[in-house]
């Protein structure tokens, strides 16, 4: 809508258009304002922390009314508190001639009960306008709707799809979002984890999976404005959200640091982020540090709300919310991979050719950790090479993946290529060709086992530096997972 409309609408009464011209002339100053009209008399509520803010929002306001000249107004009341809401202050005026009718000076509330002081807080946190003398509906306008910060449901959407369409009161709407983004998250991990599932489908789940993620965060906006990429960077530099502290908030949850630099903080901006590549670095080789860049990620986005002039037009408890979400979204996001991977599935790469045919040098399998259950025989394991094969070869490698020949207590030789296992031969099918070496009848020790490379002739094994304890045994591989060509099941 057109100012010169608004200051049509304004003069015949209409209260949103009071409000919205009212605003408009407080934004620039940081500040906001509730207004009511009620037989002639305009309430604005606001809230000004500092007497600076008072003066220029008195200044303001009773600039903008005496060149609108509305009929409906005679008198004009402004209610104020700080921030705290332990100072309250007003000022009445006539719109007739503009002087001052009324002034009453700040003051500090009491804790006593006192039913004036009652209504003026009610008053001031009211934001639904009573019947009128202008024919306005005692019912939840446009105006009160947007009291809700569309930046706040912003930064819900960042750290999970479909929480700030909730904020706004979209709720099936989020639900909605919420459940199609986990459902992509489960299959994708199923396509990535289970033994059948194709590791290019799990890639390929990550392209609608971020989509969804960036259409979400436009979508928590649009529940209150319209907006659209190509009108993103208007919106950053409009004057509304000039110093937005929730934009800040915002652009921290992206990058510490750059909250600050929309701030025109610049010194901390730069610190933060050189911090954070710090922190990051340093978690890669010691997990107890993990906790610090969830840790920094919340600093910022807190500092960075309350770096901001603005922030004082705003209640404490959402960004409290927001710094708890992100602190346990990203724990979360690092703390669950890191379980996954020390308890149950481990990644490995082949380093030789020690296991040709079945695997490959340059193959990255998957190991399903043995968590105290012993392997079979038969099994591709994965284990800690013994000390014995370390001294014949130091540059073997801490980590073997063999099959398991020989289990504890197995009678087991080796004669003409072929082994026999309890003077029964095993049938194997997956070496690359018989072993040229014979090996005497031997009893596998209790707790150990009798690994081979199905690459026979050109494996450092079991038949070079002797049996494997048990306790060295990390899991059993069950899944090439790269390059695209050799994905599959290892059986």
């Amino acid at each position: 809508m057109t100012p010169a409309k608004l200051q049509v609408q304004a003069q015949q009464g209409d209260l949103r258009a009071i409000a919205v011209l009212i605003d408009d002339c407080l934004t620039p100053h940081g500040m906001r304002a509730q207004v009511r009209l009620h037989q002639g008399l305009l309430s604005v509520s606001v809230q000004a922390p500092t007497p600076r803010h008072r003066q220029r929002c008195v200044s303001a306001i009773r600039q903008l009314l005496m060149k609108l000249r509305i009929p409906a107004v005679a008198r004009v009341r402004i209610l104020g508190k700080n921030r705290d809401r332990s100072v309250i202050w007003s000022e009445e005026f006539a719109l007739g001639n503009g002087t001052s009718v009324r002034t009453v000076a700040p003051r500090r509330r009491k804790r006593q009960n006192d039913g004036n002081r009652d209504t003026l807080a009610r008053g001031l946190s009211r934001v639904t306008p009573r019947p009128s003398s202008t024919g306005i509906q005692s019912r939840r306008s446009p105006r009160a709707k947007l009291q809700k910060d569309p930046w706040l449901a912003v930064n819900l959407s960042v750290l999970f799809p479909g929480l700030g369409q909730i904020y706004a009161g979209k709720i099936f709407r989020g639900l909605l979002i919420i459940l199609i983004e986990a459902v992509l998250i489960a299959v994708a991990l199923a396509a990535f984890f289970s033994p059948e599932g194709n590791t290019l489908t799990s890639l390929g789940l990550v392209f609608p999976i971020f989509g969804i993620y960036l259409v979400n965060i436009i979508d928590a906006h649009r529940c209150f404005k319209p907006l659209s990429f190509l009108r993103l960077e208007r919106v950053l530099k409009n004057k509304r959200n000039k110093n937005n502290p929730w934009v800040a908030v915002f652009l921290s949850q992206l990058l510490p640091g750059l909250g600050h630099l929309y701030l025109k903080n610049f010194g901390l901006g730069a610190v933060l982020m050189i911090s954070l590549i710090i922190a990051s670095n340093i978690a890669r080789l010691h997990p107890g540090w993990l906790l610090v860049p969830p840790l920094l990620y919340a600093i910022a986005c807190y500092h960075a709300y309350f770096s901001c002039p603005r922030s004082a037009l705003h209640s404490q408890d959402p960004i409290v919310m927001i710094v708890i979400l992100i602190v346990t979204f990203k724990l979360t996001g690092i703390l669950i991979p890191a379980w996954v991977e020390h308890d149950f599935v481990q990644r490995f790469t082949i380093p030789s050719d020690s296991m040709v045919p079945t695997l490959r040098s340059g193959d990255q399998i998957l190991a399903l950790k043995s968590r105290g259950r012993p392997p079979q025989q038969g099994d591709l394991v994965v284990f800690r090479a013994p000390e014995f094969a370390k001294t014949l070869d130091p540059n073997a490698g801490d980590l073997f993946i063999k099959r398991t020949i020989g289990m504890p207590l197995d009678v087991l030789r080796l004669k003409d290529g072929i082994i026999y296992i309890n003077n029964e031969p095993l049938s194997e099918d997956y070496v690359a060709g018989p072993a040229q070496y014979n090996l005497d009848p031997q009893i596998v020790p209790a707790d150990n086992y009798f690994v081979l490379g199905d690459n026979r002739n050109n494996s450092f094994d079991s038949h070079v530096w002797g049996y494997v304890p048990r306790n060295h045994m990390i899991g059993k591989a069950y899944k090439i997972y790269w390059p695209p060509e050799r994905i599959g099941p290892l059986r």
